[in-house]
Parts: C-alpha cells; sequence; structure tokens
C-alpha cells in the first residue's frame, strides 16, 4: 500500500508544481496585459483629452473668428454704407445726416448731433438736432447744451482726427464721453459731428476705420462744396453774361441812334422834300377852292337875276375860272399829295423798324427788303455825284436774323461808303450763293484802304474820320451783331480803287 500510495503522491506533486508554474505565468501574463491595457488606457485618455483640448481651442479660434468676421463685416458695412451717401448725389445736409445715423449705429452711440460754428459761435442749429437709433431725429436742447460745453467749438482750424471727451462732471446725464470731429464749411464755417455715449471710454480699435470713414466723408464734403461753389459762380456767371448781353444791346441802340444823329439833317431833307411840294400843293388847292367859291357866286347870281341859267351862260362861266384845267391840276395835285405823305410815312416807317430796340429773336427775313430799307434811311448821305446800283431787288434767300440790327449793319457801311466816295463814286450791291451761304457784296469805288488800317477796321473806337465826325464804334458794333448771326466777313480793298465788304449769311431752310 505504501508502496502505492508514494508513485501517485509524487505524481500529485509535481501536478501540483506544473499547475502553479502555469498559474505564475498566466498570472504574469495577465499581469502584462493589464499594463498593456492600462497604457493603452492611459495613451487613449491623454489623446482623448488632448483631442478635447484641441477641440475647446478650435473652438474658441472660431468664436474669435466669428466675432472678428462679424467686426469686420460691420466695419465693411459701415464704410460701404458711408463711402456710397459721400459718393452719391444727395445734398449736403442729407449727407451729413447719413454719416450721423451709421456713425451713431457704428459706434453704440445714444446720440449723435450735428452743429456749426463761425469763430466759435454756434450758427446754425435746427429744432430736430438730435438723432438716435430708437428716436431717430428730434430735439434735445439739454444734451445739445451738455455737447457745447464739451466741444472745443473756440477751436478756428479742423482737427486732424476724431477726438473723445471724458464727461466727469455731476452734470454728465449718465453719459461718460463724447466722440467727435469737424469739418470745413464753405464761408470760414466749421461743421461739428458728436456722440454721446454711455460707456465712459470708446474702442481704440474704430479708430482706424472712423479715421477712413472721416476721409471719405470730407471728400464727400469738398466736392459738393466744389459744386455748390461752381453753381454759385455760374449763377453768377449768367449774371454777368446777361449784363453783358443788356451793355451789348444799349450798346447797339446808343450806336443806333448815334447813327441817326448822323443821318438827322439828311432824314429831315427827305422829309421836307414831300412836305414842301405837298404845301405848295395845298395853296394851289386853296387858290382852286376860291375859284370854285367865284364860280359858285357867279352862278347864284345869275340864277337870282334871271331866275334861268342857260347852257352857253354855264360854259362861259365855267371858262371864266378855266373850271376844266382847275379839276384836271387838282386831281394831279392830289396824287402828288398823297405820294409825298406815303414818302414820309415810308420814312417814318423805316426810321421807327431802325431805332426800335427790340429784343434779339431771330426770325426768317428778306435781306433784299433789309438792304432797302437801310437805302432809304441812309439814302440822303449819298449826293448827286453818286450812283447807286442795287442790284437786290431781286429776290434772295431767306435768312434768320433781327431785321433793326442788321438794318443798321448796312447802315454803317453805306455811310462809309458814302464818306470814303466823298469826291463821287459809285455804290454797288449784289448777291451771290455758295454752300447753303448768301454773301451780299457791298462795294464802293472810294479812297480805300490798306492792310493795316483793314486789321484795325472792327476794332472799337478806331476811326479814320476826323474828331466829332464818327464814334468809331459802327463798324465794331456791326461786327458784334454779325457774329450773333454767324455771318463770315471778309474785306477787299485797295488804295485808290475803292472797298467791297463781303457778308456769308447762312441761308434759312
Amino acid at each position: 500500500m505504501k508502496k502505492y500510495l508514494e508513485p501517485q503522491m509524487g505524481k500529485l506533486v509535481l501536478s501540483e508544481i506544473k499547475s502553479a508554474g502555469e498559474l505564475q505565468k498566466r498570472i504574469a501574463l495577465l499581469e502584462r496585459k493589464a499594463t498593456r491595457e492600462k497604457k493603452a488606457r492611459n495613451i487613449a485618455e491623454n489623446q482623448l483629452e488632448r483631442y478635447s483640448m484641441e477641440v475647446y481651442q478650435t473652438d474658441q479660434s472660431l468664436k474669435k473668428a466669428l466675432a472678428f468676421a462679424t467686426k469686420k463685416q460691420l466695419e465693411l458695412e459701415y464704410l460701404s454704407k458711408a463711402s456710397m451717401g459721400d459718393a452719391s448725389e444727395l445734398p449736403l445736409s442729407e449727407m451729413i445726416s447719413n454719416m450721423i445715423e451709421l456713425t451713431c449705429e457704428y459706434c453704440a452711440a445714444e446720440y449723435g448731433f450735428y452743429l456749426v460754428t463761425k469763430d466759435g459761435v454756434e450758427v446754425e442749429g435746427t429744432l430736430d438736432n438730435a438723432w438716435s437709433k430708437e428716436l431717430e431725429w428730434q430735439s434735445q436742447s439739454e444734451l445739445q447744451s451738455l455737447v457745447n460745453a464739451n466741444l472745443p467749438l473756440s477751436e478756428a482750424d479742423v482737427l486732424e482726427s476724431w477726438s473723445v471727451s471724458t464727461l466727469i462732471d455731476d452734470d454728465a446725464l449718465y453719459f461718460g464721453c463724447i466722440l467727435y470731429m469737424n469739418f470745413a464749411l464753405s464761408g470760414g464755417k466749421i461743421g461739428w459731428l458728436a456722440f454721446l455715449n454711455k460707456k465712459g471710454s470708446v474702442d481704440e480699435g474704430i479708430f482706424p476705420i472712423l479715421a477712413t470713414a472721416r476721409d471719405d466723408f470730407n471728400s464727400g464734403i469738398r466736392r459738393r462744396l466744389t459744386d455748390i461753389y461752381i453753381l454759385e459762380r455760374n449763377v453768377q456767371l449768367q449774371e454777368s453774361v446777361n449784363k453783358l448781353e443788356m451793355a451789348k444791346r444799349q450798346l447797339i441802340q446808343s450806336e443806333k441812334m448815334a447813327s441817326l444823329g448822323q443821318l438827322a439833317a439828311g432824314v429831315a431833307h427827305e422829309i421836307n422834300n414831300p412836305l414842301a411840294f405837298i404845301r405848295s400843293n395845298m395853296q394851289v388847292l386853296k387858290e382852286y377852292l376860291i375859284d370854285y367859291k367865284s364860280l359858285h357866286d357867279d352862278i347864284k347870281r345869275e340864277l337870282a337875276t334871271h331866275n334861268n341859267l342857260d347852257m352857253s351862260s354855264f360854259i362861259a362861266l365855267c371858262e371864266k375860272v378855266d373850271l376844266s384845267y382847275i379839276h384836271e391840276d387838282s386831281v394831279a395835285l392830289l396824287t402828288s399829295n398823297i405820294e409825298g405823305l406815303n414818302r414820309v410815312r415810308d420814312i417814318v416807317e423805316n426810321l421807327k423798324s431802325f431805332s426800335h430796340a427790340g429784343d434779339a429773336k431771330l426770325i426768317q427775313i428778306s435781306l433784299n427788303k433789309c438792304v432797302d430799307a437801310a437805302l432809304r434811311i441812309a439814302g440822303n448821305v449819298f449826293k448827286y455825284e453818286h450812283q447807286i446800283d442795287n442790284q437786290m431787288i431781286n429776290s434772295s434767300p431767306l435768312v434768320l436774323g433781327n431785321l433793326g440790327q442788321l438794318q443798321q449793319v448796312f447802315m454803317n457801311l453805306f455811310i462809309n461808303a458814302a464818306y470814303a466816295m466823298q469826291g463821287g463814286g459809285k455804290l454797288s450791291i449784289w448777291h451771290t450763293e455758295e454752300n447753303h451761304r448768301v454773301i451780299i457784296h457791298v462795294k464802293d469805288t472810294g479812297c480805300g484802304m490798306n492792310e493795316e488800317t483793314i486789321s484795325k477796321l472792327f476794332t472799337p473806337f478806331f476811326t479814320t474820320k476826323p474828331v466829332g465826325v464818327g464814334t468809331g464804334l459802327g463798324l465794331s458794333v456791326s461786327y458784334v451783331i454779325l457774329e450773333a448771326h454767324n455771318v463770315q466777313v471778309t474785306v477787299d480793298s485797295e488804295i485808290g480803287l475803292g472797298t467791297t465788304f463781303n457778308l456769308s449769311f447762312p441761308v434759312s431752310f
């Protein structure tokens, strides 16, 4: 039995020894596994912590980026809207109001103000002088006084940048600071923009944006002030042009009256001639009436004496006063008187047409009628030794013109031609047509002119006539009139042979 148990016990011990070894191995294996798992868990926890930190940091970065993007968006919107208002065609007052509203919102200010000063004193203000997002434009006299008291209004110059004034007085009305800027206006005035904020300071980061907006705003102000200045200058220039136009019309009218003064004696002679023979004719007609009265008395006497008047006696009485001749001559005298009166009427009408100032309106006129009317007025300056060859009797094309002014031009040419032909000569007037223009030629056979005289011909107050004879304005005024009618003028002249004026008018279709 003992022999049997000993081997069995040995096997059991060996088996247990083997199991313990395996157990140790398993324990060691488990320990190594646990160590690996712990290490892996530590690594995972570290990675999770790192990932969590990265997520947190990314989230913070995204929040900062979003805040930055939002800030930039607000800045861009502010600058965009402000620059659009500055570059637009808004009136000056609306552009300033737009700047106040946008800046007030951008700076988160409670109120925005606009005032104008000159020499440190407020010179402009409105009832609705303050703007807020809730109430928009309204009157805030108390706040306005607070703003005025804390702005350097005595500054005569424009500030270089935005400025901030901190409010520390008891009268600050719960406001912490005022953000402000100023800008130059016309007439030595200074405009001020001021913004009340409850905070005691302003974020320094907004000043570069405000500076950009201020530069654009000042550019818009300068452009509008320039536009206003140009508009005012245009008004002044237009007034000057109107005055010059009035002076030109007065000069033309004065020269016209001077020309009439030179022609006064001749015109009086032209009127006196028909009046003289009308007076003579009327005297003859008066004598004829006496003869008619004598015939009437003789007939009455014959009838009273004989109670009858036979034909032979009547014929004898008529032959006594030469009744047939009286009748025939009376008709001739009356016809002559009517012609004389028509002549006087035409002279007066021409003078009225010529001397009337009228307006500068251009209408379609016939140049041949214009030349004929001028000749009728100026015709008396030509003496018996002068010949006038007016070929303008045939109709010429119509032109746009002022009849009275063009009569003045032709009359000046005719007077000068007569003066140049003091020893006698011939005045020729005719027209040609070329390239839709009608050219009037006025030629005299007078003394002629040299090149130097021709170059000064249309210069005001230049004259070759003796002192007291000419004003020196006739041709210069005529040139002004012709320029206004778009007439091209050339002069051909030769000493001893005469002068030709060529006036080229555009044809009126």
